[in-house]
C-alpha cells in the first residue's frame, strides 16, 4: 500500500461508509493531504503496524474487542502509527460512546452532522501537533488582568515541545499571553518563558476543561531543556 507523496500528510480511513468518505476527501482536496481507504479486518493491524500514517480515521460504532484490539496494535511501541493522530467517526446518537474512548488511544471525536464544520480543522490539529507526553504536574503562570499581574496555579495535562494543554483555566481568551514556570520532574529549577492562549477545550469531547496553550520563547536555555526531557521520556 502506497503512502502518496513525499512531504504530504498521510490520513487512513477504515470502516467509513462510502458516501461519507467521499464527502470527506470533497472536504479535504485542497488540504495538503493524501488519502487512503482500507478494510476493518486482520489486515489492518499490519498496516497501522507498518505505515507510519499521520492520522487514523475509524467509523464508529464498531464491536468493542476489535477497536480494543486495533488500539493496542496501533499504540504498541513498535507501531509505526504509535503517534498518529485517532479520529473516531461517528454520529450524534453514538457521540457519547464514542467519548469514552479519548484518553484510551482515541484523540478526538466527530459526528457525521458536523462533518462539513469540524473535519479538517480537527484533522488539521492533530496532524500538526508535536508528539504529547501525559504530565499530570503544576505550572505557575502570570497573567496581567486590568493592568494588574494575577498570579494563577494550574495542572499540566500534557506538554510537547510546541505547547501544553492546562485544566482549569477558563477565564481568560485566546490570544491572552503569559508568563509561565513548568515544574519538571527531576528537574531542580522550573523551565520558564512565555506563552499564548490559543483555544479552549471542547469538554464533551476531551474530558478536561481548560485551555490549549503555544510556547512563543523560553528564558535562557529552558528549551534546550524542555527538549531534553520530553526526548528521554517520549516512548
Amino acid at each position: 500500500m502506497s503512502t502518496g507523496e513525499a512531504g504530504r500528510k498521510q490520513i487512513l480511513f477504515t470502516h467509513v461508509d462510502g458516501d461519507v468518505y467521499r464527502r470527506a476527501a470533497d472536504l479535504l482536496h485542497t488540504a495538503e493531504v493524501d488519502l487512503h481507504q482500507t478494510s476493518w479486518d486482520s489486515s489492518l493491524l499490519e498496516v497501522v503496524e507498518s505505515i507510519p500514517y499521520d492520522a487514523v480515521v475509524i467509523g464508529y460504532p464498531v464491536a468493542e474487542e476489535e477497536l480494543e484490539r486495533f488500539l493496542a496494535a496501533a499504540r504498541s511501541e513498535e507501531a509505526a502509527c504509535r503517534r498518529a493522530g485517532l479520529l473516531l467517526l461517528t454520529n450524534d446518537e453514538h457521540q457519547l460512546d464514542a467519548g469514552r474512548l479519548l484518553g484510551r488511544g482515541a484523540n478526538r471525536v466527530v459526528t457525521t452532522e458536523e462533518l462539513d464544520e469540524a473535519l479538517a480543522s480537527t484533522l488539521a490539529e492533530l496532524i500538526q501537533s508535536a508528539p504529547r507526553l501525559p504530565l499530570r504536574t503544576a505550572a505557575r503562570i502570570k497573567l496581567f488582568a486590568d493592568g494588574r499581574p494575577l498570579r494563577v496555579m494550574a495542572q499540566i495535562e500534557n506538554i510537547s515541545t510546541s505547547g501544553m494543554l492546562l485544566r482549569g483555566v477558563t477565564q481568560f481568551p485566546p490570544g491572552t499571553t503569559f508568563d509561565f514556570e513548568i515544574t519538571l520532574p527531576g528537574e531542580p529549577t522550573p523551565v520558564r518563558g512565555k506563552a499564548e492562549i490559543t483555544r479552549t477545550t471542547d469538554v464533551r469531547q476531551e474530558g478536561v476543561e481548560g485551555i490549549g496553550v503555544r510556547f512563543l520563547s523560553f528564558v535562557g536555555a529552558d528549551r534546550l531543556r524542555l527538549d531534553r526531557y520530553l526526548t528521554s521520556t517520549l516512548p
